[in-house]
């Protein structure tokens, strides 16, 4: 018995794009017939405040688009994510970067940015809404829906014995 797929969603401080991306592959996954061959999580790089609630802005933007978030709490990365993970995406280069910094060399290959299943566009990151309004919230809501469809269609599933229904 094949043992189920994990994928881990990182940003900075785990309270705007990595749970928006664990929620938004969560809801592809469960539409798609393969939710329960998927674990989903995210975590941070930098989480200030462990236990911090989603930001109250993306889980708005994604009730509207029918997407649940639940009741996520920001957790920092552990060193053992990047051995219980199968791929460990992240939101931008800056997050990129500082998983490298900290993953383990046998565990590298793991960690990769979520744009680079966008397809072409020439999109380095997804960037951090924080700070802006809803609009900047409904843009990274779409840019990573973008991305996990590109995950979906990817090798990354196929690789694992995993075939769309």
């Amino acid at each position: 018995m094949m043992s189920r797929l994990s994928l881990l969603m990182v940003c900075r401080h785990n309270i705007c794009r990595s749970p928006m991306a664990e929620g938004l592959m969560r809801h592809a996954l469960k539409h798609s017939g393969l939710g329960w061959k998927v674990k989903v999580a995210s975590a941070g790089t930098h989480v200030g405040v462990p236990g911090q609630r989603t930001d109250e802005r993306a889980r708005t933007v994604a009730s509207e688009h029918g997407v649940k978030l639940g009741r996520g709490r920001s957790r920092a990365i552990k060193p053992r994510d990047f051995q219980r993970f199968d791929y460990i995406f992240a939101m931008d280069q800056e997050n990129l970067a500082d998983l490298l910094e900290i993953c383990p060399e046998a565990y590298c290959e793991k960690v990769q940015l979520l744009v680079d299943f966008s397809g072409p566009g020439g999109l380095v990151g997804i960037p951090d809404p924080y700070y802006g309004n809803l609009n900047g919230f409904e843009k990274v809501f779409h840019l990573v829906q973008e991305a996990i469809d590109g995950v979906l269609e990817n090798e990354v599933f196929p690789k694992m014995g995993i075939v769309r229904p």
